[in-house]
Protein backbone atom coordinates (compact mmCIF):
# COMPACT_ATOMS: atom_id res chain seq x y z
CA UNK A 1 0.00 0.00 0.00
CA UNK A 2 1.33 2.98 -0.83
CA UNK A 3 2.60 5.98 1.96
CA UNK A 4 -0.70 8.21 1.88
CA UNK A 5 -2.87 5.38 1.89
CA UNK A 6 -1.38 3.74 4.53
CA UNK A 7 -1.60 7.25 6.34
CA UNK A 8 -4.92 7.77 5.57
CA UNK A 9 -6.40 4.20 6.44
CA UNK A 10 -4.75 4.40 9.86
CA UNK A 11 -5.87 7.84 10.12
CA UNK A 12 -9.30 6.50 9.71
CA UNK A 13 -8.92 3.37 11.81
CA UNK A 14 -7.84 5.61 14.85
CA UNK A 15 -10.81 7.69 14.61
CA UNK A 16 -12.94 4.79 14.44
CA UNK A 17 -11.21 2.74 17.87
CA UNK A 18 -11.35 6.58 19.25
CA UNK A 19 -15.63 6.61 18.87
CA UNK A 20 -15.73 3.20 19.93
CA UNK A 21 -13.96 4.71 23.65
CA UNK A 22 -16.13 7.75 23.62
CA UNK A 23 -19.35 5.72 23.49
CA UNK A 24 -18.14 3.65 26.13
CA UNK A 25 -17.06 6.35 28.57
CA UNK A 26 -19.40 9.13 26.67
CA UNK A 27 -18.49 13.02 27.39
CA UNK A 28 -20.33 13.24 31.07
CA UNK A 29 -18.12 14.13 33.84
CA UNK A 30 -18.53 12.27 37.38
CA UNK A 31 -20.56 14.31 39.71
CA UNK A 32 -17.51 13.96 42.13
CA UNK A 33 -14.32 15.91 40.79
CA UNK A 34 -11.70 13.43 41.34
CA UNK A 35 -8.19 14.22 44.56
CA UNK A 36 -5.66 14.89 41.94
CA UNK A 37 -2.78 12.70 43.19
CA UNK A 38 0.55 11.41 41.55
CA UNK A 39 0.59 8.29 39.75
CA UNK A 40 2.63 5.57 38.28
CA UNK A 41 1.00 2.73 36.50
CA UNK A 42 1.94 -0.74 34.75
CA UNK A 43 -0.82 -0.46 32.10
CA UNK A 44 -1.34 0.00 28.47
CA UNK A 45 -1.93 3.62 27.67
CA UNK A 46 -5.12 3.32 26.29
CA UNK A 47 -6.70 1.34 28.62
CA UNK A 48 -5.01 3.89 31.32
CA UNK A 49 -6.32 6.94 29.65
CA UNK A 50 -9.96 5.69 29.27
CA UNK A 51 -10.15 4.80 33.15
CA UNK A 52 -8.57 8.38 33.90
CA UNK A 53 -11.42 9.62 31.68
CA UNK A 54 -14.16 7.77 33.74
CA UNK A 55 -12.47 8.90 37.00
CA UNK A 56 -12.88 12.81 35.78
CA UNK A 57 -9.62 13.42 34.38
CA UNK A 58 -11.09 15.31 31.19
CA UNK A 59 -9.31 18.73 30.89
CA UNK A 60 -7.39 18.11 33.69
CA UNK A 61 -3.73 18.13 32.45
CA UNK A 62 -1.64 21.22 32.01
CA UNK A 63 0.88 19.53 29.98
CA UNK A 64 1.51 16.11 28.41
CA UNK A 65 4.56 14.81 27.10
CA UNK A 66 4.88 11.37 25.46
CA UNK A 67 7.97 9.83 23.95
CA UNK A 68 6.64 7.09 21.48
CA UNK A 69 7.83 4.53 19.57
CA UNK A 70 9.43 6.36 16.65
CA UNK A 71 8.53 3.43 13.72
CA UNK A 72 12.23 2.22 13.90
CA UNK A 73 11.36 -1.04 13.23
CA UNK A 74 13.72 -1.90 15.54
CA UNK A 75 14.15 -3.80 19.16
CA UNK A 76 15.79 -1.77 21.93
CA UNK A 77 17.65 -2.79 24.87
CA UNK A 78 18.27 -2.13 28.66
CA UNK A 79 21.34 -3.24 30.55
CA UNK A 80 21.01 -4.12 34.11
CA UNK A 81 23.74 -5.00 36.27
CA UNK A 82 24.69 -8.52 37.54
CA UNK A 83 27.55 -9.77 40.60
CA UNK A 84 29.21 -12.96 38.30
CA UNK A 85 31.19 -15.49 40.06
CA UNK A 86 34.59 -13.73 40.40
CA UNK A 87 33.01 -10.49 42.13
CA UNK A 88 32.91 -8.37 39.17
CA UNK A 89 29.86 -6.74 38.03
CA UNK A 90 28.77 -7.87 34.65
CA UNK A 91 25.93 -5.51 32.07
CA UNK A 92 23.23 -8.11 30.96
CA UNK A 93 21.35 -6.25 28.01
CA UNK A 94 17.64 -7.65 28.20
CA UNK A 95 14.42 -6.43 25.74
CA UNK A 96 13.45 -3.07 26.87
CA UNK A 97 10.63 -2.62 24.23
CA UNK A 98 9.93 -3.66 20.60
CA UNK A 99 9.46 -0.79 17.89
CA UNK A 100 8.76 -2.92 15.10
CA UNK A 101 4.80 -2.28 14.94
CA UNK A 102 4.44 -5.23 12.35
CA UNK A 103 6.74 -3.17 9.64
CA UNK A 104 3.09 -1.04 8.76
CA UNK A 105 3.10 2.62 8.87
CA UNK A 106 -0.88 1.95 8.95
CA UNK A 107 -0.88 0.25 12.10
CA UNK A 108 1.55 2.82 13.89
CA UNK A 109 -0.46 5.75 12.44
CA UNK A 110 -3.66 3.98 13.76
CA UNK A 111 -1.90 3.70 17.23
CA UNK A 112 -0.41 7.26 17.32
CA UNK A 113 -4.24 8.89 16.12
CA UNK A 114 -6.25 7.23 18.73
CA UNK A 115 -3.92 8.27 21.61
CA UNK A 116 -3.64 11.39 20.13
CA UNK A 117 -7.14 11.90 20.27
CA UNK A 118 -7.27 10.78 23.89
CA UNK A 119 -4.83 13.28 25.17
CA UNK A 120 -6.65 15.94 23.85
CA UNK A 121 -9.80 14.47 25.51
CA UNK A 122 -7.35 14.95 28.79
CA UNK A 123 -5.57 18.16 28.44
CA UNK A 124 -6.49 21.31 29.78
CA UNK A 125 -8.43 24.14 27.50
CA UNK A 126 -5.00 25.98 27.96
CA UNK A 127 -2.73 22.68 27.91
CA UNK A 128 -0.09 22.16 25.05
CA UNK A 129 1.23 18.63 24.57
CA UNK A 130 4.54 17.89 23.72
CA UNK A 131 5.62 15.11 21.19
CA UNK A 132 9.34 13.38 21.30
CA UNK A 133 9.46 11.88 17.77
CA UNK A 134 13.10 11.55 15.41
CA UNK A 135 13.36 11.75 11.15
CA UNK A 136 11.50 7.81 10.92
CA UNK A 137 8.13 9.63 12.16
CA UNK A 138 8.09 13.21 13.05
CA UNK A 139 6.49 13.90 9.52
CA UNK A 140 4.27 11.31 9.58
CA UNK A 141 2.87 12.61 13.22
CA UNK A 142 3.18 16.09 11.87
CA UNK A 143 0.45 15.69 9.21
CA UNK A 144 -1.25 13.96 12.14
CA UNK A 145 -1.55 16.53 14.59
CA UNK A 146 -2.31 19.31 11.73
CA UNK A 147 -5.41 16.57 10.77
CA UNK A 148 -6.40 16.52 15.00
CA UNK A 149 -5.66 19.23 17.11
CA UNK A 150 -5.68 21.94 14.02
CA UNK A 151 -2.56 23.32 12.01
CA UNK A 152 -3.51 26.29 13.67
CA UNK A 153 -2.70 25.07 17.09
CA UNK A 154 1.28 24.22 16.14
CA UNK A 155 2.74 26.32 18.73
CA UNK A 156 6.84 24.61 18.24
CA UNK A 157 8.93 22.86 17.04
CA UNK A 158 11.90 22.02 18.63
CA UNK A 159 15.03 20.43 17.87
CA UNK A 160 16.83 18.59 20.53
CA UNK A 161 20.78 18.66 19.65
CA UNK A 162 22.90 16.09 21.01
CA UNK A 163 26.23 14.70 21.15
CA UNK A 164 26.94 10.93 20.95
CA UNK A 165 29.19 8.47 19.12
CA UNK A 166 28.80 7.08 15.96
CA UNK A 167 28.61 8.64 12.54
CA UNK A 168 27.26 7.32 8.94
CA UNK A 169 29.44 7.36 5.93
CA UNK A 170 26.05 7.73 3.45
CA UNK A 171 24.72 10.47 5.52
CA UNK A 172 25.47 13.56 7.91
CA UNK A 173 25.40 12.60 11.25
CA UNK A 174 22.16 11.99 12.44
CA UNK A 175 22.30 14.27 15.78
CA UNK A 176 19.03 15.43 16.84
CA UNK A 177 14.99 15.20 17.86
CA UNK A 178 12.24 16.75 16.95
CA UNK A 179 9.43 17.31 19.97
CA UNK A 180 6.61 18.91 18.49
CA UNK A 181 4.50 20.55 20.68
CA UNK A 182 0.61 21.52 19.89
CA UNK A 183 -1.81 23.45 21.89
CA UNK A 184 -5.64 22.30 22.36
CA UNK A 185 -7.09 26.02 21.35
CA UNK A 186 -6.07 29.51 21.25
CA UNK A 187 -4.99 31.36 24.65
CA UNK A 188 -2.89 28.26 25.52
CA UNK A 189 -0.25 28.90 28.57
CA UNK A 190 3.28 28.70 27.93
CA UNK A 191 6.59 30.31 29.66
CA UNK A 192 9.51 30.89 27.61
CA UNK A 193 13.12 31.33 29.40
CA UNK A 194 15.27 33.81 28.69
CA UNK A 195 18.73 32.27 27.61
CA UNK A 196 22.30 34.05 26.55
CA UNK A 197 23.04 35.78 23.27
CA UNK A 198 26.42 36.91 23.15
CA UNK A 199 27.32 40.20 21.47
CA UNK A 200 29.79 39.88 18.24
CA UNK A 201 33.26 39.49 19.31
CA UNK A 202 31.62 39.63 22.70
CA UNK A 203 32.24 43.06 23.50
CA UNK A 204 29.76 45.51 24.43
CA UNK A 205 27.10 46.87 22.43
CA UNK A 206 26.46 49.93 24.40
CA UNK A 207 23.01 50.60 22.87
CA UNK A 208 21.07 52.77 24.69
CA UNK A 209 18.50 50.97 26.92
CA UNK A 210 20.18 47.76 26.03
CA UNK A 211 21.08 45.80 29.19
CA UNK A 212 24.06 44.04 29.20
CA UNK A 213 25.82 41.42 30.96
CA UNK A 214 29.13 39.91 30.81
CA UNK A 215 30.97 36.35 32.22
CA UNK A 216 33.57 34.61 31.55
CA UNK A 217 33.06 33.98 27.82
CA UNK A 218 32.37 37.56 27.21
CA UNK A 219 29.60 40.25 26.62
CA UNK A 220 25.51 39.07 25.99
CA UNK A 221 22.28 40.18 26.72
CA UNK A 222 19.40 38.02 26.97
CA UNK A 223 16.74 37.01 24.50
CA UNK A 224 13.65 34.51 24.60
CA UNK A 225 15.00 30.85 24.20
CA UNK A 226 14.84 29.95 20.43
CA UNK A 227 13.79 26.89 19.50
CA UNK A 228 16.81 24.95 18.89
CA UNK A 229 18.10 22.99 22.36
CA UNK A 230 21.28 22.23 23.10
CA UNK A 231 21.01 19.59 25.91
CA UNK A 232 23.96 16.76 26.42
CA UNK A 233 22.74 13.56 26.49
CA UNK A 234 22.43 10.80 29.46
CA UNK A 235 26.27 9.71 29.38
CA UNK A 236 27.40 6.33 29.86
CA UNK A 237 28.92 7.56 33.42
CA UNK A 238 26.12 10.34 34.57
CA UNK A 239 24.81 9.36 37.50
CA UNK A 240 21.05 9.70 36.16
CA UNK A 241 22.08 6.67 34.30
CA UNK A 242 19.75 3.61 34.88
CA UNK A 243 20.93 1.89 31.58
CA UNK A 244 16.98 1.95 29.96
CA UNK A 245 16.99 2.49 26.38
CA UNK A 246 16.57 5.58 25.16
CA UNK A 247 16.52 7.13 28.65
CA UNK A 248 16.02 11.36 28.54
CA UNK A 249 18.15 13.73 30.40
CA UNK A 250 16.46 15.59 33.57
CA UNK A 251 17.64 18.74 32.40
CA UNK A 252 15.04 18.66 28.49
CA UNK A 253 12.21 17.15 30.75
CA UNK A 254 12.18 19.85 33.12
CA UNK A 255 12.58 22.54 30.58
CA UNK A 256 9.32 21.01 28.68
CA UNK A 257 7.81 20.75 32.91
CA UNK A 258 8.53 24.66 33.29
CA UNK A 259 7.71 25.80 29.33
CA UNK A 260 4.07 24.29 29.97
CA UNK A 261 2.66 24.53 32.88
CA UNK A 262 3.19 25.84 36.97
CA UNK A 263 3.74 24.54 40.39
CA UNK A 264 1.05 22.82 41.56
CA UNK A 265 -0.22 21.66 38.08
CA UNK A 266 -1.29 18.59 36.96
CA UNK A 267 1.25 16.61 33.66
CA UNK A 268 1.39 13.11 32.72
CA UNK A 269 3.32 10.74 30.58
CA UNK A 270 1.89 7.87 29.29
CA UNK A 271 4.82 6.14 27.13
CA UNK A 272 6.99 7.07 30.23
CA UNK A 273 9.94 4.35 30.37
CA UNK A 274 11.98 4.14 33.22
CA UNK A 275 10.40 8.09 34.55
CA UNK A 276 12.90 11.04 33.60
CA UNK A 277 9.48 13.35 33.08
CA UNK A 278 8.00 12.10 36.04
CA UNK A 279 11.33 12.69 38.44
CA UNK A 280 11.71 16.15 36.75
CA UNK A 281 7.96 16.89 37.50
CA UNK A 282 7.97 15.57 40.61
CA UNK A 283 11.62 17.92 41.31
CA UNK A 284 9.68 20.62 39.70
CA UNK A 285 6.54 20.87 42.52
CA UNK A 286 3.75 19.61 39.95
CA UNK A 287 1.57 16.29 40.37
CA UNK A 288 2.16 13.68 37.69
CA UNK A 289 0.97 10.80 36.42
CA UNK A 290 2.59 8.41 34.03
CA UNK A 291 2.38 4.84 32.86
CA UNK A 292 4.09 2.25 30.47
CA UNK A 293 3.31 -1.32 29.36
CA UNK A 294 7.29 -2.57 30.41
CA UNK A 295 7.84 -4.04 33.89
CA UNK A 296 11.22 -3.33 33.47
CA UNK A 297 10.56 0.43 32.54
CA UNK A 298 7.84 0.68 35.28
CA UNK A 299 10.80 -1.20 37.69
CA UNK A 300 13.09 1.54 36.95
CA UNK A 301 10.53 4.61 37.15
CA UNK A 302 10.04 3.12 40.81
CA UNK A 303 12.83 3.24 42.01
CA UNK A 304 13.62 6.95 40.53
CA UNK A 305 10.51 7.77 42.55
CA UNK A 306 11.00 6.08 46.00
CA UNK A 307 10.73 9.62 47.95
CA UNK A 308 7.66 10.54 46.15
CA UNK A 309 4.30 10.50 47.78
CA UNK A 310 2.45 8.88 44.70
CA UNK A 311 -0.08 6.05 44.45
CA UNK A 312 0.37 3.19 42.10
CA UNK A 313 -2.16 0.32 41.26
CA UNK A 314 0.66 -1.88 39.08
CA UNK A 315 1.89 -3.78 41.81
CA UNK A 316 0.16 -7.25 41.25
CA UNK A 317 2.61 -10.36 42.39
CA UNK A 318 2.95 -12.84 39.88
CA UNK A 319 4.74 -15.14 42.02
CA UNK A 320 3.63 -16.72 45.14
CA UNK A 321 5.44 -16.08 48.40
CA UNK A 322 7.12 -19.54 48.64
CA UNK A 323 10.29 -18.11 45.79
CA UNK A 324 11.01 -15.57 48.83
CA UNK A 325 12.00 -16.86 51.42
CA UNK A 326 12.59 -14.12 54.35
CA UNK A 327 14.30 -14.99 58.19
CA UNK A 328 12.99 -13.10 61.24
CA UNK A 329 16.21 -12.31 63.01
CA UNK A 330 14.95 -10.49 65.84
CA UNK A 331 11.67 -8.87 66.99
CA UNK A 332 11.24 -6.36 69.80
CA UNK A 333 8.06 -4.78 71.34
CA UNK A 334 7.97 -0.75 71.41
CA UNK A 335 6.64 1.63 74.04
CA UNK A 336 4.13 3.14 71.25
CA UNK A 337 2.43 -0.16 71.06
CA UNK A 338 4.20 -1.46 67.74
CA UNK A 339 7.04 -3.48 66.65
CA UNK A 340 10.25 -3.52 65.24
CA UNK A 341 11.53 -6.48 63.04
CA UNK A 342 14.37 -7.43 61.97
CA UNK A 343 14.66 -9.57 58.53
CA UNK A 344 16.87 -11.57 56.10
CA UNK A 345 16.56 -13.17 52.96
CA UNK A 346 17.63 -16.66 53.14
CA UNK A 347 16.79 -17.55 49.28
CA UNK A 348 14.90 -16.34 46.20
CA UNK A 349 14.17 -18.41 43.52
CA UNK A 350 12.99 -15.80 40.25
CA UNK A 351 11.47 -17.00 37.41
CA UNK A 352 13.60 -15.37 34.76
CA UNK A 353 12.75 -15.71 30.83
CA UNK A 354 16.13 -15.88 29.29
CA UNK A 355 14.31 -15.36 25.73
CA UNK A 356 14.15 -11.46 26.11
CA UNK A 357 18.17 -11.63 27.32
CA UNK A 358 21.14 -10.71 24.52
CA UNK A 359 22.45 -14.53 24.10
CA UNK A 360 25.86 -13.34 24.69
CA UNK A 361 24.49 -12.15 28.28
CA UNK A 362 22.50 -15.07 29.28
CA UNK A 363 26.06 -17.20 30.83
CA UNK A 364 25.86 -14.83 33.89
CA UNK A 365 22.27 -14.83 34.31
CA UNK A 366 22.51 -18.69 34.19
CA UNK A 367 25.55 -18.84 36.77
CA UNK A 368 23.91 -16.26 39.29
CA UNK A 369 20.16 -18.58 39.08
CA UNK A 370 22.62 -21.90 39.97
CA UNK A 371 25.03 -19.77 42.53
CA UNK A 372 23.42 -17.28 43.90
CA UNK A 373 19.65 -16.37 42.79
CA UNK A 374 19.50 -13.66 45.39
CA UNK A 375 22.40 -11.46 43.21
CA UNK A 376 19.11 -11.28 40.86
CA UNK A 377 16.85 -9.80 43.76
CA UNK A 378 16.78 -6.07 42.74
CA UNK A 379 15.01 -4.08 46.02
CA UNK A 380 12.01 -5.16 48.72
CA UNK A 381 8.64 -2.90 48.62
CA UNK A 382 7.29 -2.73 52.27
CA UNK A 383 4.15 -1.88 53.03
CA UNK A 384 4.53 -1.91 56.96
CA UNK A 385 1.25 -0.65 58.19
CA UNK A 386 -0.64 -3.65 55.70
CA UNK A 387 -4.71 -3.71 55.91
CA UNK A 388 -5.37 -5.64 52.81
CA UNK A 389 -4.52 -3.03 50.50
CA UNK A 390 -0.81 -2.91 49.35
CA UNK A 391 1.13 0.40 49.73
CA UNK A 392 4.50 0.85 48.94
CA UNK A 393 5.77 3.02 52.16
CA UNK A 394 9.29 2.32 52.16
CA UNK A 395 11.90 0.41 49.48
CA UNK A 396 14.40 -1.74 50.53
CA UNK A 397 17.73 -1.84 47.85
CA UNK A 398 20.14 -3.60 50.50
CA UNK A 399 18.63 -7.05 50.29
CA UNK A 400 21.55 -9.12 51.05
CA UNK A 401 22.11 -7.57 54.72
CA UNK A 402 19.68 -6.66 57.46
CA UNK A 403 15.84 -5.22 56.75
CA UNK A 404 14.49 -3.33 59.57
CA UNK A 405 10.95 -2.09 59.96
CA UNK A 406 8.88 -0.20 62.45
CA UNK A 407 5.36 -1.43 61.69
CA UNK A 408 2.14 -0.85 64.22
CA UNK A 409 0.60 -4.23 63.01
CA UNK A 410 0.97 -6.45 59.72
CA UNK A 411 3.86 -6.19 57.37
CA UNK A 412 3.53 -7.27 53.67
CA UNK A 413 6.39 -7.14 51.48
CA UNK A 414 7.24 -7.67 47.40
CA UNK A 415 10.51 -8.41 45.70
CA UNK A 416 11.15 -7.42 42.93
CA UNK A 417 13.98 -8.88 40.70
CA UNK A 418 16.36 -6.95 38.35
CA UNK A 419 14.09 -7.60 34.97
CA UNK A 420 11.26 -5.88 36.95
CA UNK A 421 8.99 -9.10 37.73
CA UNK A 422 7.37 -8.87 41.24
CA UNK A 423 7.37 -11.39 43.86
CA UNK A 424 4.30 -12.03 47.09
CA UNK A 425 6.82 -11.94 50.31
CA UNK A 426 4.38 -12.77 52.05
CA UNK A 427 2.39 -11.03 55.33
CA UNK A 428 4.41 -10.94 58.56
Amino acid sequence: MAVLQQIISGLEKGRQEYAHIMDRTGSRTPAEDPVIRSQLSLSDNLAFMESLLNEGYRGRFRTIYIDPPFFTKSKFNAAVSVKGSDGTRHRVRHLAFDDRFERSLEYYIENMAVRILMMKELLASDGTLWIHLDWHSSHYIRLLLDELLGEKNFVNEIIWCYKSGGSGKRHFSRKHDTILVYSKRAGYHISIPEEKSYNRGFKPYNFKGVREYSDEKGWYTLVNMKDVWNVDMVGRTAAERNGYATQKPLELMRRIIEAGSEEGDLVGDFFCGSGSFLEAAQQSGRKWIGCDNEKLAVSLARKRLKGADYYSDDIRPSSGEDRLNLKIEDTQRLKSGGRLLRLRVLDFAPEIDTGYIQKNDRIYIENALRENPVQLLDYIMIDNDYSGSFVCRSFEENVTGDITVITPGRVKLIAVDIFGREYDGGTI
